[in-house]
């Protein structure tokens, strides 16, 4: 969806994501309190709702889980020079931690940060869901072949 506004190697990137419970009128004054001191004029955020289709799949019929939550919140800090990498991952981050007393405590794993965080996997599915997956990944990849990823470790 992003490939056009982002081709590849022309900018640096850090997104982070996670679950938000609600979005009223203060929610929505922190998020864009926090873009507005952004370091970067090229960084987002985008708020992404969930209902209908994908609130009626039952926690246990996919992988991914959980979907009762209303809105996904992705910060999207976008920068050019390496030199600001300093300031912008730190930004995202900071953000990110503010926003957590209005998160699910999960986040999706396509904005993972840089996978960051002992447990963000297991974080990101739920702890039922991870167990549920880990003996999947026992059975077929008990060696952890397939590690170069959101990585889930074979159980035991």
């Amino acid at each position: 969806m992003y490939d056009a506004l982002f081709p590849k190697g022309r900018d640096r990137c850090y997104w982070k994501s996670l679950y938000l419970t609600g979005l009223d009128d203060g929610i929505i004054r922190e998020i864009t309190a926090g873009l507005a001191r952004s370091p970067s004029e090229m960084t987002f955020a985008s708020i992404w709702k969930f209902s209908g289709a994908v609130q009626r799949v039952a926690a246990d019929a996919t992988a991914f889980g959980d979907r009762s939550m209303p809105f996904m919140l992705s910060l999207d800090a976008i920068w050019a020079k390496p030199e600001d990498d300093a300031a912008n991952i730190p930004w995202v981050r900071a953000l990110w931690k503010d926003m957590q007393r209005h998160s699910t405590g999960r986040l999706y794993l396509n904005f993972p940060g840089l996978g960051e965080g002992e447990h963000l996997v297991r974080d990101a599915f739920g702890a039922e869901p991870y167990a549920r997956l880990q003996k999947i990944k026992r059975k077929y990849d008990a060696d952890n072949l397939f590690h170069m990823n959101q990585n889930i470790r074979p159980e035991g």
